[in-house]
């Protein structure tokens, strides 16, 4: 017998055992190559389909069929509504979380906004008071040397007429020292 005609009754025999039609088991089957158990496999494949006739189904089965579909139906459409309405309010409750940081994150750029205002016054104020000190000291640096000056021309003064002080008196105790000499001789 020849390969392709072995493979054939080995897939119709397969079959009529109940066991699967594939190109493994019709070649272990027929002893045949691959390529022709796999031609076979379809062939049986395409003619079991064509052979398959479905009869219409009685009323009792369709009218069961529906109601089955119907209670399906129902179960899936309450299931979806249930999931829908948890969704629903799983969104409400991120909305109202989203609105909730949105106002907090506009209330704290906000009191940033301050605090960077408040900052730079107090950094300009800063700034001018170290200013402002920075010339009184040296206001006051230029009257302690202008009373410095005015003290040290004083003391100047004062040290040349000390020594011409001094050397008046120098000079009147020597006068005095010769006037005494001479009256005691």
């Amino acid at each position: 017998m020849e390969p392709q005609r072995r493979a054939a009754v080995a897939a119709k025999a397969l079959a009529a055992e109940g066991k699967p039609v594939t190109n493994r088991t019709v070649r272990e089957r027929a002893g045949v190559a691959m390529a022709v158990a796999a031609e076979a496999a379809r062939e049986w494949s395409a003619h079991a389909v064509e052979q398959t006739q479905v009869p219409e189904a009685p009323e009792s089965v369709r009218v069961r069929v529906a109601a089955i579909w119907r209670e399906a139906y129902f179960a899936a459409r309450d299931e979806f509504a249930a999931e829908r309405d948890s969704l629903t309010g799983k969104l409400h409750v991120s909305d109202d979380e989203i609105e909730s940081l949105t106002k907090d994150l506009t209330e704290s750029e906000a009191r940033i906004a301050e605090l960077e205002a408040a900052l730079e016054l107090a950094l300009a104020t800063a700034e001018q008071a170290a200013r402002d000190a920075e010339q009184a000291a040296a206001a006051v640096a230029a009257e302690q040397i202008a009373a410095l000056v005015g003290e040290r021309s004083r003391a100047d003064r004062a040290e040349g007429a000390l020594e011409v002080v001094t050397a008046e008196r120098d000079r009147i105790l020597t006068q005095m020292e010769t006037a005494r000499a001479s009256t005691r001789d």
